[in-house]
């Protein structure tokens, strides 16, 4: 069939949940019945339900294997909203890829997509197709959520006078902020604004396994030059570890997240040991330098180290060398200049897998790792 819309998406999960709104957007009047024949539960065998989707007050029990908020749930044209299980592994993706090719569905790849929010998806109406009065070869990021006529009004009505003003307030804060960074820190970058790192999942961390070491080797991004008030110029990756500690060390806006101490851990991209010991690889040293120079520039910073294995071995045995490897990642942080009072380490052996299938070589890979967490700043 020929394709009438082309999915862009940044990720394997919220592409197929574009996927599926496409389908609804070809298929407006679809029901549940219906849309569970069109998408059986047979694309995602490994999944921990016989269905794709879940209406939302069933779909609680497990609420991190599933898209619940509200602009992520599928909505039917009777008004009823459903949950999508999530899609992990790359052959579920490809086959739903494939599924959708029947309906003339058609997914671009993703490192062609439009610089859109990453996580996201948007949609691109082909051969004349229009939908909603959008009119074909029209990129439009088209949320599942339905916004009666009468809401659309209103909210016109109270909220368009807000805008200029919230707009002269974003332009304010955004100026002063900048000005009292360059006074405090007097670090300059290459004409290049920094934002703040964003919580991504293992699917779209990026990436190549090394077959000679079983070791990931980390995408690290774009290239730039980052000069210090000490003159030292620094070539780093956009998404690097070094970059995203900097952002989060540099942005007022940015909180330690004192409630909820899962949040805010950074996994250092070059961090290595030889397999099955707590000794560092030679080339770990340059990272943990650039680590202890950032802490140097932000004298009131104190971080905690987390070490990781994968699953893989016995829990005593995976704490124990988790526990070691970032017990030995501290101590090199100390010789460094890193003052102790300003570090702490923990162990968590096989537990908070940033890959939790565990179950190939590079997901293994993804696991095994350092992360370090800002605790105060």
């Amino acid at each position: 069939m020929k394709a009438k819309i082309r999915v862009h998406g940044k990720s394997q999960s919220r592409t197929v949940l574009g996927i599926v709104n496409a389908y609804l957007k070809l298929h407006p009047d679809t029901t549940f019945p219906e849309l569970k024949q069109a998408f059986p539960g047979s694309l995602n065998p490994k999944s921990f339900t016989d269905s794709l989707f879940v209406p939302v007050n069933e779909a609680k029990s497990n609420e991190k294997q599933f898209f619940e908020k509200k602009n992520e749930q599928i909505v039917l044209k009777s008004g009823r909203r459903f949950s999508m299980v999530e899609v992990w592994m790359k052959e579920e993706y490809e086959a739903m890829v494939e599924h959708a090719k029947q309906y003339g569905i058609e997914v671009a790849e993703m490192d062609l997509t439009a610089p859109f929010e990453k996580g996201s998806y948007e949609f691109e109406y082909l051969e004349g197709f229009e939908a909603d009065g959008i009119a074909a070869s029209n990129l439009a990021d088209i949320p599942p959520v339905s916004v009666s006529e009468e809401d659309e009004k209103l909210n016109c009505k109270c909220l368009w006078w807000i805008l200029p003003i919230l707009l002269l307030f974003a332009l304010l804060a955004f100026l002063s902020k900048k000005c009292s960074f360059n006074e405090k820190y007097a670090i300059k970058t290459s004409g290049m604004e920094f934002a703040a790192p964003a919580v991504n999942s293992w699917e779209n961390i990026k990436g190549t396994l090394d077959p000679t070491t079983n070791r990931f080797i980390y995408d690290v991004g774009e290239i730039t030059a980052i000069t210090l008030s000490d003159g030292t110029i620094w070539n780093v990756g956009l998404n690097s570890s070094e970059c995203k500690l900097y952002n989060f060390l540099n942005s007022d806006d940015v909180k330690v997240n004192t409630e909820d101490r899962t949040q805010g851990w950074i996994t250092l991209d070059r961090i290595h040991f030889e397999t099955g010991h707590a000794n560092l690889t030679p080339e770990s040293e340059n990272q943990l330098k650039n680590i202890a120079k950032l802490m140097s520039l932000f004298p009131n910073c104190h971080i905690k180290l987390g070490g990781y294995t994968d699953s893989t071995g016995t829990d005593e045995i995976n704490m124990r060398l988790s526990d070691e490897r970032a017990k030995v990642t501290e101590e090199k942080l100390i010789a460094l200049g890193v003052d102790a009072s300003r570090l702490t380490h923990e162990g968590y052996g096989s537990q908070h897998p940033v890959c939790p299938p565990n179950n190939t070589e590079e997901c293994r890979a993804l696991n095994r790792r350092i992360d370090i967490r800002v605790t105060q700043k």
